[in-house]
């Protein structure tokens, strides 16, 4: 839930830099940086998913990882919520991380907390968690921010106010992580379960 927030808070801040085209001069430039920027995210994921996180994996437990993800955002979203106007290479950067971890760690540590699980639990529950968590989650969070934007219009609801939104959003993410990452099964029991479903 908290990483929906995050992501709910964060892509919007993007689009909301009143001149983008001062720190970006052309449109044509502004279309290939984000292209740019899209091909580092799918190099630095596919470096860390296939490179990096499988020798790590070998070294910690997932619920370690779990808790690392919301660390590193909540420090990056408390530092721009000090900020006014936040640099639009701040907040980028702060987007490719949370971007990167997604494609990288978070679908592979999803799949390692579902694998040791029952039929039932493992596709229905996944089915109803990316139903109502991922896609309400994330609609749901769109709509209320531009309804915040709406209400205390642009002058009052600013790239700041924002940016203490996703600190908050990224703290809830924070202090869920760490209560559900003890539930997490360590690798040995997780081998063990999959064992014992596999005989039956």
């Amino acid at each position: 839930m908290g990483w929906m927030l995050l992501f709910a808070t964060l892509k919007p801040r993007l689009s909301q830099f009143t001149k983008p085209h001062a720190q970006i001069p052309f449109s044509s430039s502004l279309i290939k940086t984000n292209h740019q920027f899209f091909a580092l995210v799918n190099i630095v994921s596919g470096v860390l998913q296939f490179g990096f996180l499988p020798p790590l994996m070998k070294l910690i437990d997932p619920a370690w990882l779990w808790r690392a993800m919301p660390t590193l955002m909540v420090g990056l979203t408390c530092f721009q919520s000090f900020q006014a106007d936040p640099s639009l290479y701040l907040v980028s950067g702060t987007f490719l991380l949370m971007k990167t971890m997604e494609f990288s760690a978070r679908r592979m540590l999803d799949e390692m907390v579902y694998v040791p699980l029952d039929y039932e639990s493992r596709y229905v529950g996944k089915e109803i968690i990316g139903v109502f968590g991922y896609r309400f989650g994330k609609s749901g969070m769109s709509l209320a921010l531009s309804g915040l934007t709406w209400a205390f219009g642009k002058n009052h609801f600013g790239l700041q106010e924002l940016s203490r939104f996703t600190t908050v959003a990224a703290g809830l993410w924070f202090v869920t992580a760490l209560r559900l990452s003890n539930l997490v099964p360590t690798r040995d029991e997780a081998d063990a379960t999959y064992k014992l479903n596999k005989m039956k």
